[in-house]
């Protein structure tokens, strides 16, 4: 069975770049009305999910991001992701620096 992550990861994986943004978008809105609407879900998933969604549409525009709590599992398609969209231009290039800030080691979550 497909778990959540791996089928959002598969997602943006085969989308082309400039497409990312506004699909993350999208799949964080879906996510939020599942949650609102108390729909089960893998919780730990979701909640990274949506962070990292929050992340791409206002974090790299920040100075200062908050700090994100994430299974350690996530962190490599996290991180090829934005490295992904600041090569091509869809993020500035200080994203790398804020994500890494954000999505720090002290912050990782064991799944």
């Amino acid at each position: 069975m497909v778990q959540l992550f791996e089928k959002f990861a598969e997602m943006v994986e085969k989308l082309p770049t400039r497409a990312v943004l506004k699909a993350v978008q999208l799949e964080r809105q879906m996510l939020e009305s599942d949650m609102a609407q108390k729909r089960t879900l893998p919780i730990a998933e979701v909640r990274s999910i949506v962070a990292f969604c929050d992340f791409l549409q206002h974090g790299p525009s920040t100075s200062r991001a908050v700090r994100i709590s994430i299974p350690i599992q996530h962190l490599g398609f996290y991180r090829g992701t934005v490295k992904r969209l600041v090569v091509d231009g869809e993020l500035p290039y200080q994203a790398s620096e804020v994500f890494e800030h954000s999505f720090s080691a002290a912050m990782f979550e064991m799944a």
